[in-house]
């Protein structure tokens, strides 16, 4: 895998914890300290997705799983509330 710090997202992600994750190496920061609740959701397996993603089709594919994952456990701020920040 390339540098993951230099795979930039297309889109910035703003967090509710207040960070914004731009890159894939973000993205796994953020993947590696959420605790794993087996049964629970997809974190390992979206980790290791970024993790070993070899080529740009499927660093795309993380990248998609990877905001499914942060959407359905609503990790992401809301587009509106993302801006008001940023003001």
């Amino acid at each position: 895998m390339k540098n993951p710090a230099k795979l930039i997202f297309q889109r910035e992600l703003h967090i509710r914890d207040g960070r914004t994750i731009r890159s894939v190496a973000d993205a796994i920061a953020l993947l590696r300290e959420h605790e794993a609740r087996p049964g629970v959701d997809a974190r390992d397996e979206v980790l290791h997705r970024l993790e070993r993603a070899h080529n740009e089709q499927e660093i795309q594919h993380a990248a998609e799983a990877f905001l499914v994952w942060a959407k359905e456990l609503d990790l992401l701020l809301p587009t509106h509330e993302a801006a008001h920040q940023r003001a």
